[in-house]
């Protein structure tokens, strides 16, 4: 699995954080659950902020905490790739840039899509590892 955790790094989806959290792994798949709760949370952050930036006239003030609540999670998971989009897309809510925080939530949700697969696969293969 650290392997797998390097090259994801490497790449740029996760970074150093996410070896922290996997030191805490123990026998109550506590990494796993983790894992799911950051998915169920960021999909609920996602679709809201989706829905906000669907109005004419964002609330960029409200949208920024929400953002803001996401950057924490995602970087306290390791999500680099996705905290870094965070980070831009503050910017843009500070700037009350609606285009360009539609543009980072393009992006956003690539990577999203791409680190909720890379994880679920990670997951999938250290299941299997500690099956046999």
């Amino acid at each position: 699995m650290e392997a797998q955790v390097q090259q994801l790094i490497s790449e740029g989806v996760l970074d150093a954080q996410f070896n922290e959290l996997m030191q805490l792994q123990d026998e109550s798949n506590f990494l796993l659950e983790v894992i799911q709760l950051y998915f169920e949370d960021s999909a609920t952050k996602i679709e809201s902020i989706h829905r906000m930036l669907q109005a004419p006239e964002p609330d960029f003030q409200e949208l920024d905490q929400l953002v803001h609540q996401f950057k924490g999670s995602s970087a306290s998971m390791g999500a680099k790739a996705i905290t870094e989009l965070c980070v831009q897309l503050r910017a843009n809510c500070q700037q009350r840039n609606k285009q360009g925080c539609e543009a980072c939530m393009a992006h956003m949700g690539y990577a999203y899509e791409v680190l909720k697969a890379k994880l679920q696969a990670l997951m999938a293969d250290e299941a299997a590892r500690t099956q046999s």
